[in-house]
């Protein structure tokens, strides 16, 4: 019976960590091991963690200092005697068949990676959405050619984007040295690609077996840090290395590295909004600069493929320097996202009374 790791990184999820762990003890399959990497939590995660574990003993608990998922997770691994390895979040849920059913199909299909539909679903347990994949079968080779089909989640037949709605050979994770980078954003798309660069085939399955927890949209934001410019401009970088030499000579590849470079970059102007920077408005105006210098953004067009008005007309004012009409474009957008977010949750609320 084959062992199955899972490995959940912990931060400030005192209040949430328990109903993830109790849909992961309530498997129908059993061979599994619980590890759980407190990340420098500064509420009482660590305690709720080493209470879970005196409760359930197929529960690990493991501290570190603060470095993000990612080191989290690599540390994780490290501990792991599982053959497979899950990487669910801690404020999400499984279905109780979902260890199981992954088991078997990378048993059946006798595959390195199977990737599964996931559901969305907001504060109040209400369906947001939901993804489900055709079952399909892809060689590593294919994959890596034609990586425009498998690049963002919400393709067809997305790989990039999170771990939780993917299984792991924990074997071959360990063979090959994969880890995650030591980013704060995007880390999970570099060790996706990094596992890409090894697999033989690809199993996609029909099953919705993970229930992801929607945050709301300040919660959201805050999870991007202050230095996020520095972390796309590295993606860039760890994309170059990876997927554009699976793809030197595929132009939409390359225009869709492109444009999230430059989606990224727009981003990061947004940001700037955010009180984690409490800038003035001259101090913003100077980091605005600042982010165009750094990233070359001036330099950069959007490919002709992709119809994305706003971040085109974001890409003018830059090129003509028209900084004072670019500040009150994002201003504008970032004004109206957050107060939309925030009527569309009213009105929910007043639906479901």
């Amino acid at each position: 019976m084959k062992k199955v790791s899972i490995i959940i990184p912990v931060y400030n999820m005192a209040d949430k960590i328990e109903l993830s762990v109790e849909s992961i003890v309530r498997q129908s399959y059993s061979n599994i091991e619980i590890i759980l990497v407190d990340d420098g939590s500064k509420d009482e995660s660590l305690s709720k963690c080493k209470e879970l574990a005196e409760k359930y003993e197929k529960i690990e608990v493991y501290h570190t200092e603060n470095q993000g998922s990612g080191p989290a997770r690599n540390y994780g691994i490290k501990m792991a005697t599982g053959d497979y390895v899950y990487f669910p979040d801690a404020d999400d849920l499984l279905e109780p068949n979902t260890v199981k059913t992954l088991v078997n199909a990378m048993l059946k299909y006798e595959s390195d990676l199977i990737v599964f539909g996931f559901k969305n679903i907001d504060i109040n347990g209400n369906l947001i959405s939901e993804k489900k994949y055709q079952k399909k079968i892809y060689e590593g080779n294919y994959i890596r050619d034609n990586y425009h089909i498998f690049f963002n989640m919400n393709d067809e037949f997305g790989i990039q984007g999170a771990p939780w709605n993917k299984f792991f050979d924990l074997t071959k994770i360990k063979k090959n040295k994969i880890e995650y980078p030591p980013l704060k954003r995007h880390q999970d798309e570099v060790f996706i690609s990094r596992y890409i660069n090894h697999v033989e085939k690809v199993c996609f399955i029909e099953d919705i077996l993970y229930v992801y927890n929607t945050n709301d949209l300040k919660r959201e934001w805050d999870k991007f840090p202050v230095d996020y410019l520095d972390i796309v401009m590295s993606l860039k970088r760890y994309r170059e290395d990876i997927i554009v030499k699976w793809n030197d000579k595929n132009e939409i590849v390359l225009d869709m590295i492109e444009r999230e470079y430059i989606c990224k970059i727009i981003k990061a102007l947004e940001l700037s909004f955010s009180k984690k920077f409490n800038f003035n408005r001259n101090e913003r105006k100077n980091w605005f600069s600042e982010v165009i210098q750094k990233s070359e953004l001036a330099n950069l067009s959007m490919p002709e493929r992709f119809n994305m008005k706003y971040q085109k007309l974001v890409l003018s004012l830059v090129a003509q320097n028209k900084l004072n009409k670019l500040y009150l474009l994002i201003f504008t957008k970032v004004f109206i996202e957050k107060n939309l977010y925030k009527g569309i949750v009213v009105a929910k609320k007043i639906i479901n009374r």
